[in-house]
């Protein structure tokens, strides 16, 4: 009894200096460094019962990760009576230390003189150099428990039968995300509409952390790709219904400021063909204003072995929101972006496709709408 009172006491004075948040359960702390919930067992134990102890509180017996967690728990340990368990053990057979993971222990973690002999098994000391030290298995510790923070938003349904547009923030942004999330964001749009993602700014540590897109409410659906691909990095994404989803991820070291999330409701629009030798096109409502969110795409094919000449007269759009994609493509492929009209574009504007095809793209957002564009085409020889 007088035991766990001592230890009470000495918990609350180190609790004083941790940065404490509302994102651990109550009883636990919240370690900025590392972005993790701890807890010091107030009940003494042998290590065999610790990792079984820290899972009925609903965490895991903790070990280092890091440098910052073995500052982190320097601090959270200071003027502890009792050294708390580590999830750290020696294999008697190889004399390796080993992490609960299969890890190795980080050799430079140690305290002064260690590790010794006096033990097959870690706890931790904050005092002189803070760091592990053997100890006997049998002998009685408090544990430390670790535990993922509630560090995704709350929110987790965006949008809805009358949205039409929005944004989303990584956690934090614009000042700092945090280590180890896997948080979950789905959208819904009103029926008859499609969803398009533009993450801009994106700001995350490279290759590690990332989002990953789903056409559909959850990962079950088709994968539409992930931002930080090594080859190809994207940060656009389109579902094909007015349901999409996506799933943020980072690892346990490097963060930044994160992303915005801009996200828009498309109409669905048949695409406009044709063939022959020459035509004309028009965005939506010419020579009135088009709608908001439209987005209509144009294919013009001409005879084999012919090219297509293309010429816009006039264009009047939104600058930088309202654009006209020109391919040399029969479809939408982002290697064979041509143009990319926008606001008062210089008319007339011409060029002839290598190829005998064209696809435009013309796209909207929800806020100013302007008359458009007219333009034709006709066929000519290589």
């Amino acid at each position: 009894m007088f035991a766990a009172l001592l230890t009470a006491l000495i918990f609350a004075s180190a609790f004083n200096d941790v940065s404490s948040v509302n994102l651990c359960p109550d009883g636990w702390t919240f370690g900025n460094e590392t972005s993790y919930c701890y807890q010091i067992s107030q009940r003494y134990m042998t290590y065999a019962e610790t990792d079984s102890y820290c899972q009925t509180i609903g965490g895991r017996q903790a070990f280092i990760m890091s440098t910052k967690e073995l500052t982190f728990f320097s601090y959270f340990t200071a003027g502890m009576f009792a050294q708390p368990w580590l999830a750290i053990t020696r294999n008697t057979t190889t004399n390796v230390w080993h992490n609960s993971d299969g890890t190795t222990a980080f050799s430079t973690w140690w305290t002064t003189g260690e590790p010794s002999v006096n033990g097959d098994c870690a706890t931790f000391k904050s005092t002189d150099k803070a760091g592990m030290k053997a100890t006997p298995c049998y002998s009685v510790q408090p544990a430390i428990c670790r535990q993922m923070p509630a560090l995704c938003p709350t929110t987790t349904n965006y949008g809805g039968s009358y949205s039409r547009t929005g944004t989303i923030k990584s956690p934090g942004y614009p000042d700092q995300y945090y280590n180890n999330l896997d948080c979950w964001y789905v959208i819904n749009s009103p029926n008859n509409t499609y969803i398009t993602l533009q993450f801009s700014p994106y700001l995350v540590e490279r290759t590690f952390d990332y989002i990953q897109a789903y056409d559909g409410p959850n990962d079950t659906y088709p994968y539409l790709g992930k931002t930080d691909e090594y080859t190809n990095p994207r940060y656009d994404f389109e579902s094909s219904s007015n349901v999409v989803s996506f799933k943020f991820h980072t690892d346990k070291t490097i963060t930044n400021n994160g992303w915005l999330l801009t996200w828009n409701a498309q109409v669905y629009s048949a695409p406009i063909n044709q063939t022959g030798q020459n035509g004309t096109f028009t965005s939506p409502n010419y020579p009135d204003n088009y709608g908001p969110y439209t987005e209509q795409l144009y294919y013009i094919t001409a005879p084999d072995g012919f090219h297509v000449n293309v010429t816009i007269d006039d264009f009047l759009t939104e600058a930088r929101f309202d654009v006209l994609e020109i391919y040399n493509s029969s479809t939408v492929l982002p290697n064979n972006l041509v143009a990319n009209l926008s606001g008062n574009a210089t008319v007339p504007w011409s060029w002839v496709s290598p190829y005998s095809y064209v696809t435009m793209r013309f796209k909207s957002d929800g806020s100013v709408q302007k008359r458009g564009f007219e333009g034709y085409w006709f066929i000519t020889f290589p």
